[in-house]
């Protein structure tokens, strides 16, 4: 049984994204009543989750480990926001720019999701019923 959960944990990792967001979305609007709210919520919530799997889906797909390159990414990308709220505000607040660092990742992994999601069910349409 516990074989069976860690060789199917990975599977478990790319599908809870969209159920995740989606729940969390449908909680959060039932409680506060406010459709960009909710929304916000949900998305601040559930990026982690989008990392995760597109970090799995792409160490899938190139047979190499990524979480290194991703990490590095996402520390360029906070230095560039930081840098650029200095340039605007000459006040730099580290929680704003975690905060706009999030919801750029949630957009990019979504987005990097749903076309990895999209070619592998593709491929194994392709692979399944080409022949």
């Amino acid at each position: 049984m516990k074989e069976e959960i860690i060789y199917n944990l990975p599977f478990i990792f790319i599908i809870i994204p969209l159920i995740a967001t989606l729940t969390l979305y449908q909680i959060s609007y039932f409680i506060f009543k406010h459709r960009w709210k909710a929304i916000h919520l949900s998305v601040q919530w559930t990026a982690v989750f989008y990392i995760i799997a597109v970090t799995i889906l792409l160490e899938k797909l190139i047979e190499q480990n990524i979480i290194g390159y991703i990490l590095i990414g996402l520390i360029v990308t906070l230095a560039v926001i930081l840098i650029i709220q200095w340039k605007n505000n000459t006040e730099v607040i580290l929680l704003n720019g975690l905060r706009v660092l999030w919801r750029i990742c949630f957009l990019l992994f979504a987005v990097t999701y749903m076309v990895l999601i999209s070619y592998e069910l593709f491929q194994l349409i392709y692979i399944n019923y080409a022949n």
